[in-house]
């Protein structure tokens, strides 16, 4: 469950509130079995699957879209499907790996130490300060968010009380949690300003929302983190986060 959280979460987040745009939703079945899963709400084609059936499952599919020009910006899955789609979707054209990620789950949260402080969550007095970390956020992962998509998340995320802030003497760290599944809900926009860095703020956000979340009896939370940021990744093992396994963003170019 935490491996396919990316997409089961996007569903099961379709089916709680239909979006106003139209999304895709479609699954390679043998044998009224499903060997890959796909479903794609922004351009992005989000995979799911595994297994001695991976290799023509993702054929088929690959084929399936070509059929319908689907306009696709990209994909991003564990390795295997998401580089064999790549492959298979674009052969000869280049492609860019946007972010080589891993993706970890956490059933119970270390002994860590907290910083000074404490876990809020997040209101409308807020949203300018969240617009502007979710900018900085993306600016730091090479993503792009324009200013009103960024305040659009920050609002929408706060009426869903969604983001969490550690609180010293002023706001130092934000965490969102995101992507409900049947046992558990991933974390995301995890962001500490530079001036407020190596303070131990971002352990203490994430470690205390974790604890909060599991507490209200989900059994798991999980993330991706980016491979090529080791300091994230120990954060996020210190805290208590195993991984169970790596993932890849691919852009079509």
């Amino acid at each position: 469950e935490a491996v396919n959280g990316l997409p089961l979460g996007i569903i099961l987040g379709l089916v709680a509130a239909p979006p106003v745009q139209e999304s895709f939703l479609a699954a390679v079945t043998e044998d009224s079995k499903i060997r890959l899963a796909m479903v794609m709400t922004s351009g992005r084609l989000v995979l799911a699957g595994g297994g001695p059936y991976l290799q023509p499952a993702v054929a088929a599919a690959a084929t399936y879209l070509a059929r319908r020009d689907l306009p696709l910006s990209g994909v991003i899955g564990p390795r295997e499907p998401a580089e064999l789609f790549a492959r298979l979707w674009r052969p000869r054209l280049p492609v860019q790996v946007e972010m080589e990620q891993r993706i970890y789950r956490l059933d119970s949260v270390s002994p860590v130490p907290l910083s000074p402080g404490r876990l809020r969550l997040a209101d409308r007095t807020d949203l300018d300060l969240l617009a502007q970390w979710i900018q900085e956020f993306c600016s730091e992962a090479l993503t792009d968010i324009s200013p009103e998509q960024a305040r659009q998340l920050a609002e929408s995320s706060i009426a869903g009380k969604a983001f969490f802030l550690w609180q010293d003497e002023e706001a130092v760290s934000m965490v969102k949690k995101t992507r409900p599944t049947f046992n558990g809900i991933a974390l995301n926009l995890v962001f500490t300003p530079p001036r407020f860095r190596k303070r131990g703020y971002a352990t203490s956000c994430v470690a205390s929302l974790c604890r909060q979340l599991l507490a209200e009896d989900y059994k798991f939370c999980c993330l991706y983190t980016d491979l090529a940021n080791p300091t994230s990744n120990k954060i996020y093992m210190d805290i208590g986060f195993r991984p169970v396994a790596d993932s890849v963003s691919i852009k079509f170019t």
